[in-house]
């Protein structure tokens, strides 16, 4: 007997079903997610959302779609024409997909997720949903129940693609869900860069933004992922970004997180294989009257696999952040090594931070672990130094910010992205 369901999502996500010809495990996965969207509640206890104004969230006026449009200039003007592949997607649809023609002769597959599913149901089905699961929460159901457009790479084995694939993410209708996931593949020694843009401009109206990350990397496959996030003051976003690293592979994250109202993001590796690698760099910087919570977990399971996190935020105006960080070393993974290290700058009085290093250790022959974090105001000491030498008081903490982060802009691999990183920053410092 199928569950009785009450949600007003329903109409909804039956109608995306059949609006893409939706059946068997595709139509099943939607409808299990709004069974346990309908029976959730907003997470309360857990650590990880205790923080959040989660009940401001607005999940009950949310559109599920929009007619779909052409991309528009200010993101076709942002696309690298030496990119290998772009996906767009706008406010609920895909609205332009590209890859390099040698690409796609090689067996590399780019191309929406929902086209993914009717067309490479095969390659889909076996690692959809197997990092981040409908069941985790609310808005984990919401994604999957609302889920359009998004994204699926595969990279065939052997295969490296030497130019980034941009995938953007932007919305401008107010009220409208944005459900998009993106699903990496890569087989066995292949290599790929992907750089994730995400932004907004809601014109003073709010929208949510409930999306998921996976990737897959075998054995000895390289995947660089860097995610720029500048939604505008009147998005909510949730996003979490998960890889499982096999033997000898390698996952690098790069995450930018400086937009959203509310804006949770998280960066997690299953570091699985023996000798596999994964390293998270993160940048966060809170203003006006922001809410981030912002992690990066390295959870091994494979042996002499090593990880490190490396994260850097400032929050100034009445900016909350809250940065966690976690290294866990499971039984069995003999000879792995863990490290992280943060630091949080206070620019204001009326602005917050905090910092939740965590190691967990179920193995007595590692390699190394340890943690750091500090969370600290500005030194006025040496604002009244800059000062005292005729800086004004916007340069002189602009020039300090910028002393701060750039130590870890110089780990960010690509040029264009640290330049695009500054730019932002200078912007969130009124500059």
């Amino acid at each position: 007997m199928s569950k009785v369901i009450s949600s007003a999502i329903e109409p909804s996500v039956r109608a995306l079903a059949d609006r893409f010809n939706e059946s068997g495990w595709a139509k099943e996965l939607r409808i299990q997610a709004l069974e346990a969207y309908d029976v959730l509640d907003l997470p309360k206890q857990d650590e990880g959302w205790r923080n959040l104004r989660l009940k401001e969230v607005p999940l009950d006026t949310l559109i599920a779609g929009v007619d779909k449009k052409q991309t528009p200039e200010q993101i076709l003007s942002r696309i690298d024409e030496n990119a290998a592949g772009v996906v767009v997607h706008y406010n609920s649809d895909v609205t332009e997909i590209r890859l390099d023609p040698d690409l796609q002769a090689k067996g590399v597959i780019l191309t929406s997720l929902q086209d993914a599913v009717a067309n490479h149901p095969d390659k889909v089905e076996k690692y959809l949903g197997k990092l981040y699961s409908f069941k985790e929460s609310k808005f984990a159901a919401l994604h999957y129940a609302l889920r359009t457009g998004g994204a699926f790479l595969y990279v065939p084995k052997n295969v490296v693609i030497d130019s980034p694939i941009q995938l953007f993410t932007y919305a401008d209708a107010p009220n409208v869900g944005v459900f998009n996931h993106t699903l990496v593949v890569a087989e066995a020694f292949s290599q790929v860069t992907v750089l994730e843009h995400s932004s907004s401009d809601l014109g003073g109206g709010t929208n949510v933004h409930s999306a998921g990350v996976e990737i897959f990397t075998n054995d000895g496959a390289k995947v660089n992922y860097i995610a720029l996030q500048n939604f505008d003051q009147g998005t909510y976003s949730f996003n979490p970004r998960r890889a499982q690293v096999g033997r000898d592979a390698e996952v690098k994250w790069v995450g930018s997180e400086l937009g959203g109202k509310i804006a949770r993001s998280e960066n997690t590796s299953y570091v699985e294989g023996d000798g596999a690698n994964s390293e998270a760099v993160v940048v966060f910087f809170g203003s006006g009257e922001q809410s981030l919570d912002v992690s990066a977990a390295m959870i091994h399971r494979g042996r002499n696999s090593t990880s490190n996190i490396v994260a850097k935020g400032v929050m100034t105006d009445k900016a909350k952040t809250i940065w966690r960080g976690l290294g866990h070393i499971q039984q069995g993974s003999k000879g792995s090594s863990t490290f992280q290290r943060e630091n949080s700058l206070i620019l204001s009085e009326t602005s917050k931070g905090d910092a939740i290093p965590g190691l967990l250790i179920e193995e007595t022959d590692v390699a190394g672990a340890g943690h750091a974090a500090t969370v600290g105001r500005i030194d006025e000491a040496h604002l009244f130094y800059l000062q005292s030498r005729g800086i004004p008081l916007k340069q002189a903490q602009k020039m300090i910010v910028e002393g701060f982060f750039g130590s870890i802009l110089e780990l960010i691999p690509l040029e264009n992205v640290r330049k695009e990183v500054e730019t932002l920053v200078d912007r969130k410092l009124g500059w």
